[in-house]
């Protein structure tokens, strides 16, 4: 029995042996690291800050976008958006670009829309970004020679009178114009030769509030913002409502831009025709929606429905996509559906299992017109076709390794049986040792007892003789 057990044991941790060194397939890894010459930089002063791009197998091709506070930093050096490949035998690749301060403040440049493609797999890999911070600041000594004026001296719209008049802090004007004008020129004037204006020049309008911002900064980096609304008289507006809020239909074709692949066209709404676009690769069809506030959205409109739904577009080098409501069939197992905000519209889309970073959007893409999957990378920004392959196989991975894990578990628990059999077996095999050695004791002391005693009874039997000799003896005397 100590030989088999032996065996079970020995054969128990060959097996645990062979199964433990089993490991998950480590995938590859990048990152979009970011590095700044300087943190802070006096006003009008230069830093240089570098993008590297690595990873830990070689490189098929990256895409990345910089982002900065245009307000605080000038670029003035180096793409801003990068897109390149690699030839199977770089692991990195670096890019400096030059930027000059231009207001004080604390400005954070990043990495946006960031994807490295693996040159082995062909398959995209998980690329973490990095960020740095410059700050902009004015020497102590020459603080109090930098002016803090930033009002503007005048401000107007060539042709027309805006109201009320212009008061230097007075930020918000009005200003109406006939029906037929599709363009304003707004101008102004800063009251400090120091100070920096944007938001003046040509604008195009359309019917009902055009709403315009001037930003006045001055010398030492404080802003003020004056605000002039345009209103484009219109006879006859064409309204329409969307989730209970009113919109207006733009009837400028100046008012609007066409996205790519898409094509002017003329649609009827209402009766009325008004400029959209169209595409012939997705018969998709766009109009112009101009809200409360005066800010112009494309929507794609269903002229079957009469239904109006937002028009935005994810972007890539290679991909773009126009997101539309899932389709139940397609659903993958373990995702539901949830909002997400995406360049500022809310769109459906399907997260699994409360991940934050990472959805699945069901989308159209604009070059091919097919409907399709895609994985959507939120932190970086970045959208690529979804492939459940390295989902499958991750899942395959764990129900593998849980398998494992029953196994080992299993073999323990025979593990431990094993040993409380032998346990039990042994205190069995002592109880009845014991036993067999308290019976033996008792025969023995049962042959002691019973050799005694017939040692008794043969003595009393050789003493009874004697005894009756004597008494006979005794009675003989007595007659004589």
């Amino acid at each position: 029995m100590k030989k088999g057990f032996l065996k079970k044991i020995l054969f128990t941790l060959v097996l645990m042996v062979t199964l433990l060194p089993i490991k998950n397939l480590k995938a590859a890894s990048g990152h979009f690291n970011i590095t700044t010459s300087s943190s802070e930089v006096q006003i009008g002063g230069y830093a240089y800050v570098t993008v590297t791009v690595s990873s830990d197998s070689p490189l098929g091709s990256w895409e990345y976008t910089i982002s900065y506070d245009e307000s605080k930093l000038k670029l003035e050096d180096g793409q801003a958006h990068v897109a390149s490949y690699g030839d199977g035998t770089k692991k990195s690749e670096s890019y400096t670009y030059q930027f000059k301060v231009i207001a004080s403040g604390t400005s954070t440049v990043s990495v946006i829309s960031a994807l490295i493609i693996d040159f082995d797999t062909e398959s995209p890999i998980d690329s973490p970004v990095s960020s740095t911070s410059i700050t902009g600041y004015i020497p102590q000594n020459l603080e109090a020679n930098y002016s803090s004026n930033n009002n503007l001296k005048n401000l107007e719209v060539s042709g027309y009178k805006i109201s009320p008049e212009f008061n230097k802090d007075k930020t918000e004007y009005t200003v109406e114009v006939p029906e037929s004008v599709e363009k304003v020129t707004i101008n102004a004037e800063v009251e400090d030769s120091t100070a920096r204006i944007t938001g003046t020049g040509e604008h195009n309008v359309s019917e009902g509030e055009n709403k315009f911002e001037i930003v006045v900064t001055a010398e030492n980096g404080s802003t003020k913002k004056y605000t002039i609304k345009v209103t484009v008289k219109d006879s006859n507006p064409i309204e329409v409502t969307i989730d209970g809020l009113k919109y207006t239909v733009v009837k400028r074709e100046s008012s609007l831009t066409a996205p790519s692949s898409f094509e002017k066209t003329k649609v009827s709404i209402n009766g009325n025709e008004v400029p959209g676009f169209k595409s012939k690769i997705t018969n998709i069809t766009l109009i112009g929606l101009k809200d409360k506030n005066g800010k112009i959205n494309l929507y794609k409109y269903d002229s079957k429905t009469d239904s109006y739904t937002i028009y935005t577009e994810l972007k890539t080098n290679t991909l773009t996509i126009f997101p539309i409501t899932p389709k139940k069939s397609i659903i993958p197992t373990g995702y539901k559906t949830v909002e997400l905000e995406l360049n500022g519209t809310t769109i459906e889309a399907l997260q699994y299992e409360n991940n934050k970073d990472f959805y699945l959007i069901y989308g159209i893409n604009i070059e091919t017109g097919k409907e399709d999957l895609y994985e959507y990378d939120k932190e970086n920004n970045t959208i690529i076709k979804y492939n459940n392959t390295n989902e499958q196989q991750i899942k395959k991975l764990t129900e593998e390794n849980e398998n494992y894990k029953l196994i080992i578990i299993i073999l323990c628990i025979e593990t431990l049986t094993l040993v409380l059999i032998v346990l039990i077996s042994l205190t069995k095999r002592n109880k009845r040792k014991t036993k067999k050695e308290l019976k033996k004791e008792e025969t023995s002391e049962n042959l002691n007892v019973k050799e005694e005693s017939t040692k008794t009874s043969e003595k009393e039997e050789k003493q009874e003789p004697k005894e009756e000799n004597k008494s006979n003896k005794k009675e003989e005397k007595d007659k004589k």
